[in-house]
């Protein structure tokens, strides 16, 4: 199961704030930070999924260890009978987007990827990468059926793109040509938000952002505070 982890001060997951807002994360930092059930309950969602993606694309299971290992996750006070249903539709997605390759692609879950090129001290964690032919896939499963989330022009996705490429560089460099980033929030959409850009598009966003993260980094700018 993923365990909680120092956060970043300008994550991936709260780029579309500090992107506008510059003045805002070292404000934040006097804040101590905390959970909610939501959280709880997204974080052992997720759980749940890494465990069906591993099984189905990654790691040899037999259906006792797989049982054994998704009974211990039920146990979890977050538990919700409807967290197997998402996650089964998560895998399904995943399943489809593999599907699509010419040859088997490559599949990893839960990556630490690192964009400190761009960002001060970045970091976060990629839910799905998969690689194959020409194109970087990586998704981002979403729990909250609050507000849908979109790819397109997503922050957050770009940047655990950018620590993707730079990840898996020494294995696949200059093969990479796209990269596509997908969204899966199967409690309120049912099929996932994707966008898909060049890996040249891509590195040039990142330039583009790189004096921003600078000032957030040093708390320089203005408050403009947003919905």
């Amino acid at each position: 199961m993923p365990t909680p982890e120092k956060h970043a001060l300008l994550s991936a997951s709260s780029a579309h704030r500090w992107l506008h807002c510059t003045a805002a994360p070292r404000f934040e930092e006097q804040f101590p930070e905390n959970t909610s059930e939501y959280a709880e309950e997204g974080r052992l969602a997720h759980a749940i999924c890494e465990l069906k993606v591993l099984k189905h694309f990654v790691t040899p299971m037999g259906p006792r260890t797989f049982t054994t290992r998704l009974n211990k996750l039920k146990k979890d006070p977050a538990y919700n009978p409807e967290m197997d249903k998402t996650s089964d539709l998560y895998l399904e997605h995943l399943t489809e987007r593999a599907m699509q390759y010419n040859a088997k692609p490559n599949v990893a879950v839960e990556v630490q990827v690192d964009f400190t090129e761009y960002v001060p001290e970045g970091f976060g964690t990629c839910d799905c990468i998969m690689i194959g032919s020409d194109t970087l896939n990586i998704t981002d499963y979403k729990h909250g059926k609050g507000v849908p989330v979109s790819a397109e022009n997503n922050p957050q996705m770009r940047l655990y793109a950018l620590g993707a490429l730079k990840r898996y560089k020494p294995v696949y460099d200059g093969s990479i040509k796209k990269v596509c980033m997908t969204i899966d929030q199967p409690r309120i959409q049912t099929e996932p938000s994707s966008e898909t850009i060049t890996v040249e598009d891509l590195l040039a966003w990142g330039e583009s952002i790189k004096p921003i993260a600078a000032k957030a980094y040093m708390g320089l700018g203005a408050f403009c505070p947003g919905e």
